[in-house]
């Protein structure tokens, strides 16, 4: 199991949303997220997060992954 926290960049320690993910697969749940991070961006339009961080099961960051800066509100 995977947990997807979407983040922004100097804020990463008060993540924005947190999703556990069903791929089992650190490379796709990378490839996902990053293939989602517009549409969170369009969801979150008052706070968007720059990124995500995946952590495993135990909390341990795994991999953090962030776009270009989103035009803050």
């Amino acid at each position: 199991m995977f947990i997807v926290k979407w983040v922004l960049r100097f804020d990463d320690k008060n993540p924005i949303k947190i999703e556990e993910s069903i791929l089992t697969d650190l490379d796709e749940v990378v490839s996902s997220a990053k293939e989602r991070l517009y549409g969170m961006r369009l969801r979150y339009t008052t706070n968007p997060p720059d990124g995500f961080i995946v952590f495993d099961e135990n909390g341990r960051e795994l991999r953090r992954w962030f776009g270009p800066l989103a035009p803050h509100a």
